[in-house]
């Protein structure tokens, strides 16, 4: 019941974060200043998952706690340039290319056929690459994806030593998130078609291709290598902190690659941080309104 609730206020913050990016009317920005108060409040429902459980994640822990604030501090921006009569165009690119990446992960979550077949086709394609990278390290080692569903995804199943178990990829193991957020990202530029496309190729095939990586680096470090720092569980250092991080500075690595063909990208997310410093109206140049031509004398 609860999670049904959560899902009707971050479907209704995504609508009006959509509305408020496609209506040009200065009462757009309310409707994004609510969209995104509604869509922030979905999140820290969701850090006990991340926290607790047999396999935490603490980075996006951290990021579904603090994500909110920085929303709805973007969401006093709307309500400033409400106030002002002003329509910074990063704010505007931001609420479309949020609505566009979240629609698109929510539908996907919410359909049940849909999000088992990128997971099962995830950990086939993951097993896969461990036998073609690293199954010359533990011959005795057989990576078979099974095709049954467990309670939270597909498994790959491991059978060693006479004793098989198995690693499961869950909807967050695909990347659908990072491909989704560039897909939006790139989808509400105001920018020609040609590099958009560009811009696609370089982005969703690449996180696609690197996240089969990681998903096989995983369980090489964590089953093979037995690879652990600071004390904790190899499983547990090497899904979120080693793969976590790695995927991080990847994700860093190909915005920088896309900046070079659409500057349009690094120019809003540059306005975006730039908030910071708007404490009052003017600071983002508006466009010259168009002068009725003067009578002739």
């Amino acid at each position: 019941m609860v999670q049904a609730l959560l899902l009707a206020v971050v479907w209704a913050g995504i609508g009006l974060l959509a509305l408020g990016y496609f209506w040009k009317d200065k009462r757009s920005h309310l409707l994004r200043a609510w969209g995104w108060v509604l869509f922030a409040s979905y999140w820290p429902f969701q850090a006990p998952h991340f926290f607790g459980g047999d396999e935490p994640d603490p980075i996006n822990g951290w990021f579904t706690l603090l994500g909110p604030l920085f929303l709805l501090w973007v969401a006093w921006h709307e309500w400033r340039s409400y106030a002002w009569d002003e329509d910074p165009a990063a704010l505007r690119w931001f609420a479309g290319a949020s609505a566009v990446s979240a629609a698109t992960y929510f539908v996907i979550f919410q359909i049940p056929g849909v999000q088992n077949w990128i997971m099962q086709g995830t950990a086939q394609q993951s097993a896969w690459l461990y036998n073609v990278l690293f199954s010359h390290a533990s011959g005795h080692v057989a990576y078979v994806p099974t095709s049954s569903l467990s309670p939270d995804g597909y498994d790959i199943m491991l059978t060693g030593d006479g004793s098989p178990y198995a690693v499961t990829v869950v909807l967050a193991c695909t990347a659908i998130q990072s491909m989704m957020i560039f897909v939006g990202a790139i989808a509400c530029l105001a920018a020609d078609t040609r590099r958009k496309m560009w811009g696609y190729l370089m982005t969703v095939p690449t996180i696609y291709f690197l996240n089969l990586f990681r998903n096989a680096g995983i369980i090489y470090g964590y089953h093979d290598l037995h690879w652990s720092m600071f004390g904790l569980e190899p499983f547990e250092w090497m899904h979120s902190y080693v793969g976590k991080i790695g995927s991080l500075l990847a994700l860093v690595v190909i915005a920088l690659g896309v900046f070079a063909t659409l500057p349009e990208l690094h120019s809003n997310i540059l306005d975006l941080f730039d908030l910071r410093k708007r404490n009052k109206p003017g600071f983002f140049k508006q466009p010259p309104k168009e002068q009725a031509p003067a009578p002739e004398a």
